[in-house]
């Protein structure tokens, strides 16, 4: 029985969503620093209640996973790349989906006569350390896109000597010159403003007297600006500038989605123009911090005759949207009939929403239900963040008890794994 008990407990923690309220969606893809190279890593939340699991990208290096309402940082782990931790900062209310893009640096593994990351040392014992030398090492440090000379400060921290020095290296004097005096393990810490910090270790066995250069380059630390916009409209216009600067590069996703790197500590406006005949929409943004700020904003709603609305040419219909075993995540194919259907509700009063769950027949029918629950629940909320009123949509999960197909056969099953999307009609007397 108990064992039973420790199973049905598994299946549980393996189907039920995740015990932190979620605040909406984080997408974008993840690429090594020089962007041509998609990479598969792993999303963590650090929030109050401590670090969660978000999810990983995929092959491609996109990613979509549900965010904490509390997140205040971002980590990315990717195996032979530096782990990033990066702030993010909440700019008013989240809702719907917020759109970023990534890059990471490559590990340096351990080696002689070379800086390498700290986590990647392994056991190494010095022969003759105690025997005088005199080994002359330069270190400069650059940008790792640029390859530009950074002023820095840079610690070692001596094995043998069990000491600390520390040094700058500035614009005019961009590379520092160090005697070892003895075979060693060092530690290197170097830190420049604006970019992520780098911990490394280096072995000096080597007793030859030609000087050598280190170059140690730097990741920018990102400050980026992800912007969702409620109730886009096609056509709509929308710039990103600082007072005294020109308009910034905004990456455009969709209407409704933009995002752009920006510089710490200052003051940016974000302008909405419905259409290019209206008055722009200004929203300021005092002091914009370093990391990831995510910024919701909304567009009123347009008031127009109900003839031209009808004009409009907006239409949706009835769906079945499918989902994998044991997975409620939305499906990245989905939105864009979930974006017609928002805007088809909104302008269209007397329709709502019938939204149906359904899951296959394997494993436990009552956790069956619950992720036929969380299915209809992830859509919903997207269509919500779209604007779409709650009230509009009548939302239930049913688990395995009315397949489409039989249980029969795994193509059957995925069939069966399915939210119904239907447009009813709402009762008058609810008006």
């Amino acid at each position: 029985m108990k064992t039973r008990l420790y199973i049905i407990l598994l299946l549980f923690q393996a189907t039920a969503a995740p015990l932190y309220a979620q605040c909406g969606y984080l997408a974008g893809k993840i690429t090594d620093i020089s962007g041509a190279s998609p990479l598969v890593a792993s999303l963590s939340a650090k929030t109050e209640q401590g670090k969660l699991r978000l999810g990983k990208s995929d092959s491609l290096g996109v990613f979509n996973v549900e965010m904490p309402c509390h997140i205040v940082e971002l980590t990315i782990e990717c195996p032979q790349f530096q782990t990033q931790h990066i702030p993010v900062n909440i700019d008013g209310k989240t809702e719907g989906t917020f759109f970023i893009s990534l890059a990471m640096m490559p590990l340096g593994k351990q080696t002689s006569d070379e800086p390498y990351a700290q986590s990647e040392q392994k056991h190494f014992e010095l022969k003759d350390s105690l025997k005088a030398v005199s080994i002359v090492r330069r270190i400069e440090v650059r940008d790792a896109l640029s390859d530009q000379r950074l002023p820095a400060e840079i610690c070692l921290y001596y094995t043998q000597k069990q000491k600390k020095d520390c040094f700058s290296l500035t614009t005019d004097r961009p590379r520092a010159e160090i005697v070892f005096t003895e075979k060693d393990i060092v530690a290197i810490e170097v830190k420049s403003g604006g970019y992520q910090a780098y911990n490394g270790n280096l072995i000096l066995d080597k007793t030859d007297q030609e000087p050598r250069t280190y170059i140690i380059k730097l990741n920018r630390q990102r400050t980026i600006l992800s912007v969702n916009i409620l109730q886009a409209r096609q056509g709509m216009l929308c710039r990103l500038w600082s007072d005294g600067q020109s308009d910034i590069a905004l990456n455009r996703v969709n209407d409704s989605h933009y995002f752009a790197d920006l510089v710490p500590g200052r003051s940016y406006k974000f302008g909405i123009a419905p259409a290019s005949s209206q008055q722009e929409l200004v929203t300021a943004m005092a002091s914009v911090k370093e990391g990831i700020t995510l910024k919701t904003l909304r567009v009123a709603e347009r008031r127009e005759p109900v003839e031209t609305l009808a004009a409009s040419g907006i239409t949706a219909s009835n769906k079945t949207l499918y989902f994998p075993r044991s997975d409620y995540k939305l499906p990245l194919q989905s939105r864009t009939y979930l974006d017609s259907v928002a805007m088809y509700i909104l302008e269209n009063k007397n329709k709502g929403l019938r939204i149906t769950g359904h899951t296959d027949n394997v494993g436990n029918p009552g956790l069956n239900i619950t992720l036929s629950e969380y299915r209809v629940r992830v859509i919903s909320r997207y269509l919500i963040g779209k604007g779409v009123p709650e009230g509009v949509i009548a939302a239930v999960g049913v688990g395995s008890k009315f397949p489409a197909r039989p249980n029969d056969s795994e193509e059957n099953r995925r069939m069966n794994r399915r939210v119904e999307v239907q447009i009813i009609d709402l009762d008058p007397k609810n008006n």
